[in-house]
């Protein structure tokens, strides 16, 4: 019994972790992508993707890429991360979360374009790994489903 409780235990101290680990993500590229907020979040060999912004391998290739993103192409944004399904495998070693975007920011919709202010809205698939006692993204899918500036009477999705 004190076994399963302890088990029980660590899932769900688990599971905060990993959700502290996506916040500390959000607030990161909130912080337009600083470096030494995002590093710590991934895994050496972490993948970040999503149609219409990139895909980037490595550690230091999706830092600079969501650096660059979240500078360049949007350059100021407020995520809202919400209703985080955290399920942390038998081994308590892997991890996947799937999660929500709501996301105000002023994006740039072509280069040399000045920022409108917009709404983005999809979702995230993501899995982690517990390096070291650590949890850390080793993926992220994101799934971009609304990117409407918010002046237009209907959102173009």
């Amino acid at each position: 019994m004190a076994d399963d409780v302890l088990k029980r235990l660590q899932r769900l101290e688990d599971q905060e972790a990993i959700r502290a680990v996506i916040a500390a993500y959000a607030d990161a590229v909130d912080h337009n992508g600083d470096p030494k907020m995002l590093t710590p979040c991934f895994t050496a060999d972490v993948v970040w993707q999503s149609k219409g912004i990139g895909k980037w391998v490595g550690r230091a290739a999706v830092v600079k890429g969501v650096r660059e993103t979240s500078t360049v192409k949007i350059p100021w944004a407020l995520h809202y991360m919400t209703q985080p399904v955290v399920k942390v495998a038998a081994n308590g070693k892997t991890a996947k979360a799937h999660y929500y975007l709501w996301e105000l920011a002023k994006f740039r919709p072509k280069p040399g374009a000045e920022p409108e202010s917009t709404w983005i809205g999809g979702w995230y698939d993501s899995n982690f790994r517990k390096e070291r006692g650590q949890w850390r993204f080793s993926k992220i899918d994101l799934f971009l489903k609304l990117n409407s500036p918010n002046r237009l009477p209907e959102w173009r999705t």
